[in-house]
Order: structure tokens, then C-alpha cells, then sequence
């Protein structure tokens, strides 16, 4: 075990940015899939991480925060299944992270705030990781991020809160997925054009379905379009009886609802919907999630999304990873898969652009940076640290090569429309 008040070769390597070169023989990654039970101590947790003290000093350790369990375990899941894929993408393909092997650590965050904070303690102190990366669920994003700035540890998020990127902005986080702002400019307009002007809003009383309706609300007013919010509700996470809430939609002049919630609770919502019969239209942040398509089936037939990855996408960095991702796992990505498998790409281009893994050198090299990735070019902005993607709105669809519902993209917008401006976001960058 690493104590904070003796810090180990690695640690002091770290910091000074010495130890940089060398390359090392590629050991075998297998069977690191396991999340944490929450035990900070000497392994024996029931993780099938490898034993950090028997890690080669010079690889590149990546400490993945997935939810194995509660209430976002399915993408919990689909995420881990995308970080073994990047992993081994880098290794192969990429020669590894300045010609040394990377070597993959997990942890589960339950989807709690309190746990994913410990869960990368653990990951800084026990696992001696290099660089954090995953998340779900805002409110443990932003508990990741304090903790990996106090660390000084670069922290890729998975989680859309605008605060994340702006108000509560941190040197060492980064974010690959769209934000909040992102996704609510995306969707919008458009859902205002072709769904109906008057919107019922129900969210899951947690920070991201909050974030959703704040930032949904903000896009309605920066359109310019008329449009009525007809009623806002909201459920605590994890609810699963949506009866109440339906009738009063159903009974409602809403011509359409913007849902504003993931994982289970999406399903169930989904569900009852069908079973309810509900005229309104659904668009939704995630039915385009493929762990949730398959859980709700076809219930989410015919409702609305913004699509944060499609595996269809034409794009030669999108077939890559189709094609391993597949050979792997025997299904097609998904959006977890592809924000574990960018974010680690660009962990290793800002390393081999700074020539090191020191903190600030990586930040500096990823502060603008700009990549081919599999849904198209995207820039890691310098002011807030969140990257410039293309936005797109899609419809769910009958299931065709598998058994579970598609999606087809039906409108695009610019990466520059669907952005705020830096002097908007909040976010006063502090220093490292």
C-alpha cells in the first residue's frame, strides 16, 4: 500500500516528469473487469485488478470509475466493456502511451457521489493510477473532479452537468461526452418544429435531470421560437411507479415530453408509457444509450433522441472501432464505449505530445487539442475543457440486424451552434 505521507517512486516520477522513456514488455490485460467493493486497502476487495505493487514501474496506469451496481449498473457495464476495448486499442494499435504498456485498474461507484470519490482515492493511492477516467451520474462526476483536482490527477468525466465544465470547472477535468448545454441546444429547436410547441418537462430529481431541465428551459428561451411549458414534475432517482405523472401528461395539452432521466428509470418510465398508452410524443438525452434500448425494448420504439454515438456513423476512426469493439464483445458499441475509448486516445496524444505524464504537461497538451475521432473531428476547448462536437437528434427504431430497437440520425447541427460562447459557460478556470 502507497501512504500519502511517503509517496512512491511512481508518485516522484510523476511530479517531476522523469522516468518518461522506455519501453516495456506487453503483459496480459485479461480479467481486469471488476469494480471495488469499497475496501481502500490491500486488494482483497473481490476486484480482478492486478496486484499494483507487481505492475511494472513504468506502465501507464488507467483508473476506470465504473457503477457496477445501483441504479446505473447496466452502463456501468456497457462502460467497462468499452474501457477493456480502449485499453487494448492503445496497446496494440498505438504502441501504448509513450512506448509504455498501459495497464487498466477498475473500481465501481455504485452511482454514488461519496463512493466514487473513495473509488478514486483508491485508485490515486492504492493503484498509483496515472490519469482517472468514467463516472456516470453527475453528482459523482463532480465529487471525481474536486477530488482529482486536490489530487492533481487529470480526471476525464463521463456525465453531462453543465457545472462540470463551467461554474465547478477544474484544471485537471476534461470532458469528451456533450454537456448538458450541448445536448439541450442539439435537441431544442428541433423538437419545438417538429414535435409541438407545448412541452411537459419530467425529470429525475437528481444533478443531472435537474441539469437537463435548466439547460432544456435556457435553449427553449435562446431559440427565439414560441413554445409553453405546459407543467415541469419531477421523481426521486430510482423511482419506479410513473402511473400518477402519465395520467396527468395524458389528460395534459402537452404535445410532447422531454425526458430527463437514464438507466432504469428510463426503462420503467418507458414502459408504463406503452402500457399507459401515452399520445405524447418522448424525446429523451438517452434512449439512444443501447443499454437502455435493450431494456426497454419496444417501448422505446418511435420516441425521440439526442444521439450521442451511432455505430453507423460513416467515419474511418468510427469503423475501427466497430470492428474491435465487435470482435470482442459480439455487439456493436456504444456511447459508454465510445467516451472510454476517446478519452483514453487522448490522454495518450496529449502524453506523447508533452513527452510526459506529468500533470501540467498533459493539461497543457490537451488544452486545445485537436483529433479524428469516431464521431467526427472533435477540440478539447482551452477555457472550460470541454470538447467541440457536431450535435445530433435521432429517432428510435424497430429492431433490424439485432433484436433490440436501432436508431436513425434525422437532423445535424455544428459544433459552433450548439456551444455556448466561453464568457457563458460560468466557468472561471483556476490554476493548477
Amino acid at each position: 500500500m502507497v501512504s500519502s505521507d511517503n509517496p512512491s517512486r511512481r508518485a516522484v516520477l510523476k511530479r517531476t516528469g522523469a522516468g518518461a522513456t522506455g519501453i516495456v514488455a506487453m503483459a496480459s490485460l485479461s480479467g481486469c473487469t471488476g469494480g471495488g467493493n469499497g475496501d481502500d486497502g490491500d486488494g482483497g476487495d473481490g476486484t480482478n485488478n492486478p496486484d499494483p505493487d507487481e505492475v511494472d514501474e513504468n506502465a501507464v496506469r488507467v483508473g476506470y470509475l465504473h457503477p457496477f451496481t445501483g441504479p446505473f449498473a447496466a452502463l456501468g457495464d456497457a462502460q467497462d466493456m468499452g474501457s477493456e476495448v480502449a485499453v487494448n486499442h492503445v496497446n496494440n494499435d498505438l504502441g501504448g502511451i509513450l512506448d509504455r504498456e498501459v495497464v487498466r485498474f477498475v473500481e465501481d461507484t455504485e452511482g454514488d457521489p461519496g463512493q466514487g470519490r473513495d473509488m478514486a482515492r483508491r485508485h490515486v493511492k492504492t493503484n498509483e493510477v496515472d490519469v482517472l477516467i468514467g463516472g456516470v451520474s453527475g453528482a459523482v462526476n463532480l465529487s471525481i473532479s474536486d477530488y482529482a483536482a486536490d489530487a492533481g490527477v487529470p480526471y476525464f468525466a463521463y456525465g453531462g452537468p453543465e457545472e462540470l465544465t463551467g461554474s465547478e470547472c477544474r484544471p485537471t477535468t476534461f470532458r469528451y461526452q456533450y454537456s448538458d448545454a450541448q445536448i439541450a441546444r442539439t435537441g431544442a429547436a428541433w423538437s419545438i418544429e417538429n414535435l409541438g410547441e407545448n412541452v411537459w418537462i419530467h425529470i429525475a430529481d437528481y444533478a443531472f435531470g435537474q441539469s437537463i431541465r435548466r439547460e432544456w428551459k435556457r435553449a427553449f428561451e435562446a431559440s427565439g421560437m414560441d413554445y409553453t411549458i405546459v407543467n415541469e414534475t419531477q421523481t426521486p432517482l430510482g423511482h419506479d411507479d410513473f402511473s400518477a405523472t402519465l395520467s396527468e401528461i395524458q389528460a395534459s395539452d402537452a404535445d410532447w415530453v422531454l425526458q430527463g432521466f437514464s438507466g432504469s428509470d428510463a426503462v420503467n418510465f418507458l414502459s408504463q408509457a406503452e402500457q399507459f398508452g401515452l399520445q405524447q410524443d418522448i424525446m429523451s438525452t438517452t434512449n439512444t444509450y443501447l443499454p437502455l434500448r435493450q431494456g426497454a425494448g419496444s417501448s422505446a420504439v418511435d420516441t425521440y433522441t439526442t444521439i450521442r454515438y451511432d455505430p453507423a456513423y460513416d467515419s474511418e476512426a468510427n469503423q475501427t472501432l466497430v470492428d474491435q469493439y465487435t470482435n470482442t464483445h459480439d455487439e456493436p458499441p456504444t456511447d459508454h464505449a465510445l467516451v472510454m475509448w476517446t478519452s483514453l486516445r487522448l490522454y495518450a496524444q496529449a502524453a506523447d505530445e508533452a513527452g510526459s505524464l506529468e500533470t501540467a504537461a498533459i493539461v497543457s497538451a490537451l488544452e486545445g487539442l485537436e483529433s479524428d475521432e469516431p464521431m467526427g473531428s472533435t477540440t478539447l476547448r482551452e477555457c472550460d475543457h470541454q470538447a467541440l462536437r457536431d450535435g445530433f437528434i435521432g429517432r428510435i427504431t424497430e429492431p433490424d440486424q439485432y433484436d433490440w430497437p436501432g436508431q436513425e440520425i434525422v437532423a445535424e447541427r455544428p459544433a459552433e451552434e450548439i456551444t455556448r460562447d466561453c464568457g457563458e459557460t460560468g466557468c472561471e478556470m483556476p490554476s493548477l
